[in-house]
């Protein structure tokens, strides 16, 4: 038996990187796992693939994490389409390239809705779903590290 048997993930910005990553070994745990993706469908599809693979459900939903209504709506999808939740991987996230001076508004304000305002709207739209014992998990990503 997996550690993850009989249990439900959603994972956001699943379609590629450490998104991909945590969907797939969540999944060999034992997990039947949603992921959102913003753009590449083609990408989220592949992952789910995987997963389904591995003898696994698996639900793709496009959602942009800027968009707090799109984004809780894909949580409420996830738990129907999964029938329930356990866990919430708040892992979607993005960068500019250029230097952080030069950003526009828009682009600050775009990266601050998907880095920072989508954990809290993810996580409020989970806490819904989630069991005694749910878990929610944010990532973050070296980028931060490497600010110019």
């Amino acid at each position: 038996m997996t550690k993850l048997a009989g249990k439900t993930a959603l994972v956001t910005g699943g379609s590629r990187g450490i998104g991909a990553a945590t969907a797939l070994r969540l999944a060999r745990d034992g997990a039947d796992v949603a992921l959102t993706y913003e753009r590449a469908r083609d990408k989220a599809e592949a992952v789910a693939d995987q997963i389904r693979a591995l003898g696994r459900k698996a639900v793709v939903l496009q959602a942009d994490s800027a968009d707090a209504a799109a984004l809780t709506a894909a949580v409420d999808k996830a738990a129907a389409e999964l029938g329930g939740l356990d866990i919430l991987v708040n892992n979607a996230g993005i960068w500019h390239d250029g230097e952080v001076g030069s950003w526009s508004l828009e682009e600050i304000d775009k990266v601050i809705a998907v880095n920072v305002r989508a954990v809290i709207v993810a996580s409020q739209a989970a806490a819904k779903h989630l069991p005694d014992g749910g878990r929610i998990i944010t990532t973050g990503s070296c980028l931060a590290e490497r600010v110019t």
